[in-house]
């Protein structure tokens, strides 16, 4: 029964995210450096634990990067984007994907950002462990990992959004944010709940529950259009594609409010050359010529900040 339950949310994401964006990987243990499992959270919680890949082989302070993994906020796993992590690993840097909790399983947002500067911490505390340069650690996430990206951007440059989650900040600032068809619009997201609403987008949105979409407070903290001053973006990087119906609009949207605000940001938009190209491609499918570029755009955009 636990199978089938997980075949059917697996299906479920897919029609969501786009088969892209499910790309769970099998095989975490074949990759030959990577120290799986490890706990930020001394709880048991699987949900409270991370990868390190790239970290094996090295011994002196490495570059480095928190991947976080998308799922629409209800899925997927830390190994979710393992291809993509080993793409960064095997570009030299060292690796850290954490898991966390989904909602809405006992918690809401502020609970997960939470978690998520717990791993901000725990990653400049265990730095000389894992051979971790911490003037030079860049934060990167996908969908709804990527939403999570743009909410720790802001937070780590808001104190009032510190307040407000109850969190503390590293002892490090991230050198780059670098999100991929990052999930932009929450509020557009509570457009989408209620009964009479059907498809995708719905069922993600009434996952999620009414519980917290309705949340006024809560959901004005979120709202990146609104929850800060906009210049807490200077710097972010963007990229999606043409094809991405999932978060495309969000993110064109996000775009033209950065622009408008005179926010310096780089934002990359991928044409289909030899595939199709829908939400989070080079996530799920590293080895297309299209996701061999971009993922190096990432990757070069994360080299000319380097300290």
């Amino acid at each position: 029964m636990k199978r089938n339950l997980t075949t059917v949310l697996a299906l479920l994401l897919v029609l969501i995210f786009g088969l892209n964006g499910l790309a769970l990987a099998e095989n975490t243990s074949d990759y030959h450096d990577l120290i799986p499992d490890v706990a930020y959270i001394d709880d048991g919680d699987a949900n409270h634990t991370l990868d390190i890949y790239g970290a094996k082989e090295k011994a002196e302070p490495t570059k480095t990067v928190v991947e976080v993994h998308g799922g629409g906020f209800i899925g997927g796993n830390k190994t979710t984007n393992t291809d993509h992590s080993i793409v960064f690993a095997d570009a030299g840097y060292v690796v850290v994907t954490p898991d966390y909790s989904k909602i809405p399983r006992g918690v809401s947002f502020p609970d997960v950002i939470r978690e998520l500067f717990t791993v901000y911490q725990w990653v400049a505390d265990h730095a000389e462990e894992y051979h971790i340069d911490t003037n030079n650690i860049f934060l990167s996430g996908d969908s709804a990992g990527g939403y999570y990206v743009l909410i720790s951007m802001a937070i780590m440059h808001d104190p009032a959004l510190q307040e407000y989650f109850g969190v503390t900040l590293p002892p490090y600032e991230f050198s780059g944010y670098v999100t991929t068809c990052p999930h932009c619009d929450m509020m557009e997201t509570r457009e989408n709940l209620g009964e009479d609403k059907k498809g995708p987008a719905a069922y993600n949105a009434n996952t999620i529950g009414a519980d917290i979409l309705l949340d006024d407070d809560l959901m004005s903290h979120l709202d990146l259009f609104n929850c800060t001053d906009p210049s807490v973006f200077e710097g972010l990087y963007m990229m999606t594609t043409p094809g991405d119906k999932t978060t495309g609009a969000s993110v064109l949207k996000f775009d033209a409010y950065l622009t408008e605000q005179g926010v310096d940001h780089i934002l990359k938009s991928y044409d289909p050359v030899e595939n199709d190209l829908i939400h989070v491609f080079n996530i799920g499918h590293t080895d297309y010529v299209e996701s061999i570029q971009a993922n190096q755009d990432e990757i070069d955009f994360m080299e000319s900040l380097l300290k």
